[in-house]
């Protein structure tokens, strides 16, 4: 482009950002990016799309680069921009420093008391959460859906099924607020995690719109950790049919039949694998050490300490049967 101006900048970013390309995306917004060489200013959109990158990764130090950017081009009263900082710092574990942005903003929203209610629910404070949310309430901020997205999640990860399906009512039939796909996912996914696998295929049939990959895959996982082949077969079979090249459903159901003993289902799914040209793509994770993103492959042997790790994952296995683990062939 012969011109580069915030929206076309933003635009970079914000794809970045959402294909979990987030070292690209900060890459085009750090001290060192071309768009701060060529001095271009920033928004509170280009503020928030990055900090989702570094809350992705999570990339912690990049997080707190663009803090400190905020602070000196004065970002920092910006509602959305410091939302984005408290999600941020929460998804990269450090909820103090999350909370304190929120006691030391300005000016509050629905938005800003959603950002601290998930976080204290994403690290499983349900208690804390529960609190901000009343305080919420009595200072006049009426909820919206995403406040109740996680609500439901926190009572979710905390066991309390019953409890997240209070709150589930209580959106939909106290302050009118239509349910969206995420709630209902949020709510199959904790009546599959508490083994109460027909109420949760029950929450799928009652949907109002069609389930996506989402909601499906939800059932499909939650049947791999209670071994129910039935809602399994089910399940996979609408995701063969939503997203036919997505080799994580294949496997899946695979593992699932596998553990059941069901070779000759086993033999089946690879089959289909092979008939539609499925692949298996790659599992791949990173992690922050000083300042430094590092991403690793499966069975990728080109990083300069390779040697070393797969030497220490050797003796893992070792380790583990000395302390007891019988490992399931």
């Amino acid at each position: 482009m012969p011109e580069r101006d915030t929206i076309s900048w933003n635009s970079m970013i914000t794809n970045y950002s959402q294909k979990w390309q987030s070292l690209g995306g900060n890459g085009s917004f750090s001290s060192n990016g071309d768009s701060r060489k060529l001095g271009m200013k920033f928004d509170c959109m280009s503020i928030s799309q990055a900090l989702s990158a570094c809350a992705k990764l999570p990339a912690l130090h990049y997080g707190k680069e663009i803090h400190g950017f905020m602070i000196k081009a004065a970002f920092s009263s910006n509602v959305f921009a410091e939302s984005a900082l408290i999600d941020m710092y929460a998804k990269c574990g450090h909820l103090n420093l999350a909370h304190r942005v929120f006691n030391m903003m300005t000016l509050e929203n629905e938005v800003s008391w959603n950002s601290i209610i998930g976080a204290y629910g994403f690290h499983g404070h349900l208690k804390e959460s529960l609190s901000l949310y009343d305080e919420m309430l009595e200072n006049g901020i009426q909820p919206d859906h995403v406040t109740f997205l996680g609500i439901i999640s926190a009572c979710g990860h905390a066991g309390l099924v019953d409890d997240s399906i209070y709150y589930f009512r209580c959106m939909t039939e106290e302050y009118g607020i239509q349910a969206r796909m995420e709630h209902y996912a949020c709510v199959v996914d904790l009546y599959g995690c508490a083994g109460r696998l027909t109420e949760s295929f029950e929450t799928i049939k009652s949907m109002p719109f069609l389930p996506d990959t989402g909601v499906w895959g939800t059932l499909l996982g939650a049947c791999r950790v209670h071994g129910n082949v039935e809602f399994a077969e089910v399940a996979s079979r609408h995701l063969f049919a939503l997203d036919p090249q997505n080799s994580g459903y294949y496997i899946l159901l695979s593992n699932i039949l596998a553990d059941m003993g069901q070779w000759g289902g086993v033999l089946k799914i690879r089959s289909m694998m092979k008939e539609r040209g499925v692949q298996k793509v790659p599992g791949y994770s990173w992690i922050e050490v000083n300042n430094i993103t590092h991403m690793f492959v499966s069975a990728d042997g080109s990083r300069p300490h390779s040697a070393q790790v797969y030497l220490m994952l050797k003796s893992l296995p070792l380790e583990l049967r000395r302390e007891g683990y019988v490992p399931q062939p």
